[in-house]
């Protein structure tokens, strides 16, 4: 099972790359996910980014991921197959 296929929910997000630069290295865990959405608190305040604007990484791991290539219902997402980049 990959990091796509796996609940996000409490794990660390960090943003690596975004279409809005003032993004890039906000960090926190994450607490929602809906189908175009994740929600995370950094220091102390829920901070709502759109998945297809940000890749990011989960838990410090190397593995970049695309929120644009992602922008399904977690539900859907964790039973899909995806191609590893």
């Amino acid at each position: 099972m990959t990091e796509m296929n796996t609940t996000w929910i409490g794990q660390l997000l960090t943003v690596v790359a975004s279409t809005d630069p003032t993004l890039i290295g906000r960090s926190g865990n994450v607490v929602d996910e809906t189908q175009k959405t994740l929600t995370i608190t950094e220091n102390g305040h829920e901070c709502v980014f759109g998945k297809s604007a940000i890749q990011f990484t989960l838990n410090g791991g190397s593995t970049v991921l695309k929120g644009s290539s992602l922008r399904q219902r977690p539900e859907e997402r964790m039973s899909r197959n995806y191609k590893e980049a």
